[in-house]
């Protein structure tokens, strides 16, 4: 009864809906809705009530749950199961432990905390409480190897439309620096960590878990993280729920999955990338290299001249922009 009642609060978001109404929708007593409510409140959820008007939730009530991430998906949505945790070590380990038991692809965990938050190369990604969007998808691509650096593009512009979609003032404000940080005002808000099964036989990816982290209202970050790290609204409450982020991500991520190849897709993270002009340093063989960036290739890899004058392409691997004056 309780999920039944917040996802018509959901779909409603931010217009009364009458007790009566509500009672009788689902063959309970008024009594039994208010219990409801009651209860929904206790878990954080912003409810209004007014005397002959009933229960609105209201604009900026930011609980995450499975209701209101299913009632922003698209009608025509190609995810498959929503899952919401209150806590979680790591939203990319428990979609791993779901692969083995043959979830679907298009499937969506989301936590509201996660106690071991991962990003690549072993970084830790902090992930507290009620601040920050973590979400993992499960895919089953069907793409080799080679495709697989498109996935993690394909992340990296969802998220990307997604705020923008959100939020007037990301829109040309949301930079990507190679292959998966997502800077807003400099810091970086966002990160990836993208995990393949492959068939060793014929190469083909058998299933991803891609995992994104996006720090929305966060603040505070610890040790290294206090120079580099931001969020969407450091220093106000967001202007939009996470379930909805989380639902716009999700399908965009979904339509992209489905067609690594479309123009749009890396045209997108193109337009975005802070890097694309820029020098930079880059490790290879434990020995720094100087490089200067000519653009991003059709698979997602990053184009450079060397520090020999010769033309490269970075698969893989973590790059630094040389500062300068001008950036």
């Amino acid at each position: 009864m309780k999920t039944k009642i917040l996802h018509m609060l959901e779909v409603n978001r931010g217009e009364f809906i009458s007790g009566e109404e509500l009672a009788k929708s689902f063959n309970v007593s008024r009594a039994a809705v208010w219990k409801v409510i009651a209860q929904l409140r206790k878990e954080g959820h912003k409810i209004k009530a007014i005397t002959n008007r009933g229960y609105m939730l209201e604009d900026f009530s930011d609980v995450l749950t499975e209701e209101g991430i299913i009632s922003h998906l698209k009608p025509d949505t190609k995810i498959s199961r929503v899952i919401c945790l209150n806590e979680v070590d790591s939203t990319n380990n428990y979609a791993k432990k779901l692969t083995m038991s043959g979830a679907s692809h298009g499937t969506l965990i989301a936590a509201n905390h996660q106690t071991a938050g991962r990003g690549r190369r072993g970084h830790s990604f902090e992930s507290p409480a009620g601040t920050g969007l973590y979400m993992t998808l499960i895919l089953r691509p069907n793409v080799d190897a080679e495709k697989f650096q498109m996935i993690t593009i394909a992340d990296a512009v969802a998220v990307c439309l997604a705020i923008e979609d959100l939020y007037e003032e990301a829109r040309g404000n949301l930079k990507i620096k190679w292959v998966n940080d997502i800077l807003f005002r400099g810091k970086k808000i966002t990160g990836i960590l993208t995990e393949a099964v492959s068939n060793f036989e014929n190469g083909e990816i058998e299933s991803v878990v891609t995992g994104i982290g996006i720090n929305v209202t966060t603040k505070n970050f610890a040790g290294d993280f206090a120079q580099t790290a931001g969020a969407i609204f450091p220093d106000e409450n967001s202007l939009f729920g996470r379930d909805e982020l989380c639902a716009r991500v999700a399908d965009y991520v979904m339509t992209f999955a489905d067609n690594l190849d479309a123009p749009e897709l890396i045209n997108a993270y193109r337009e975005r990338s802070i890097l694309t002009g820029k020098d930079i340093t880059y490790m290879k063989g434990n020995i720094s290299h100087t490089a200067h960036v000519e653009g991003i290739d059709d698979n997602g890899g990053l184009v450079i001249v060397n520090d020999k004058g010769e033309f490269e392409t970075l698969r893989s691997g973590e790059v630094f922009m040389i500062r300068t004056e001008e950036n």
